[in-house]
């Protein structure tokens, strides 16, 4: 009867642990440059140079129906820029306000144009920070 009151007393550690272990496996970004998902499907690849930040934006189907590219500036939390397509059936222009949640995540809070499909980035990986602002 004592083992079965040790395993009992231990049991909430041990389904605890492995929680644990999966959160200390999926480490934070720590910077804006790198590839980012958004819930268009495609994959952008940013770039930040000091406050400049560029990306290439690549459809889910190696760019077949759609890439564009980005150049922008952040000024704390917000970046601004404009964005073009440089391939795709029906190309577009325009710009792009965006809110960066730690170098995690992001949403698009305003912008010009039409076609441009993305509203949330994400870095992936985690799932607390796969296309969800804040990871909410």
């Amino acid at each position: 009867m004592r083992p079965i009151r040790i395993l009992l007393a231990l049991s909430p550690l041990l389904i605890a642990a492995p929680a644990q272990q999966a959160v200390a496996q999926c480490k934070a970004a720590t910077q804006l440059s790198g590839r980012w998902y958004g819930n268009d499907g495609g994959t952008y690849y940013l770039r930040r140079f000091g406050n400049e930040v560029w990306w290439v934006g690549i459809s889910g189907d190696q760019g077949k129906s759609w890439t564009n590219a980005f150049h922008g500036t952040r000024n704390g939390d917000v970046i601004t820029g404009e964005w073009g397509d440089v391939r795709g059936k029906t190309p577009g222009t325009g710009t792009l306000t965006l809110k960066l949640y730690r170098f995690d995540s992001m949403t698009r809070t305003g912008g010009t144009g039409s076609g441009f499909g993305a509203t949330r980035w994400g870095r992936g990986g985690c799932p607390d920070t796969a296309g969800s602002p804040g990871g909410q």
